[in-house]
């Protein structure tokens, strides 16, 4: 695989695909809706894109190859997503403990609690910096950049809108990184290779 059909793949497949599943989510007509479906779904392809930016290096567990490690997903979300905002490079970790393994494992983002104190979820529609209703006490919030409520009471601010757009913009950043990185390049052919390789199951299906 060259180095331009990989990026004909990130711009012609990839970036399609994200477009028909989370647009019509982030641009639905409601005011309210996707505030669990936005990070399950863009986190997904993080996910993915993060397999295909370090690359697959013989890692196995229990008989299966492992692709995808959130070590390598944090990466993306610092190299590539901190290249469109710089908070990602200070908050993606925090954003991927809070709503990628909350909404996938468990239905919604998680909290966590850190030497007493403890930071939750804010999910919203819109601007990157955005005036809120929080405790009927309008605040104004930026994407990602936690705010105290008060006390060791914590909560990220997460835009679906902007979360939803950073990552149309990753895949565009990530397709002209490539192009001249033999180190990209490498990796994305090694994990590319190995996933059109079938995974050995017990399963049986005749």
């Amino acid at each position: 695989m060259t180095a331009a059909q990989m990026q004909d793949y990130l711009i012609d497949d990839l970036r399609r695909s994200l477009v028909n599943d989370v647009k019509p989510i982030v641009k639905a007509r409601s005011l309210e809706g996707g505030y669990f479906a936005v990070p399950r779904l863009v986190l997904s392809y993080v996910d993915y894109l993060g397999a295909l930016y370090y690359g697959y290096h013989g890692l196995t567990s229990h008989g299966r190859r492992i692709f995808a490690l959130q070590s390598y997903a944090k990466r993306f979300l610092k190299d590539v997503f901190g290249l469109i905002d710089v908070n990602y490079q200070n908050h993606g970790e925090l954003v991927w403990e809070i709503y990628r393994n909350g909404t996938i494992h468990l239905y919604e983002p998680m909290r966590l609690e850190n030497g007493g104190n403890v930071i939750g979820w804010m999910v919203y529609k819109g601007a990157r910096r955005k005036l809120l209703p929080i405790s009927r006490n309008p605040q104004w919030v930026v994407h990602l950049i936690p705010i105290r409520l008060g006390g060791g009471v914590w909560a990220q601010p997460l835009s679906i809108t902007c979360l939803y757009a950073d990552l149309v913009r990753a895949v565009e950043r990530y397709s002209d990184l490539i192009i001249n990185n033999a180190t990209l390049q490498d990796n994305f052919r090694t994990a590319a290779n190995a996933l059109r390789i079938p995974e050995h199951t017990r399963l049986a299906w005749w």
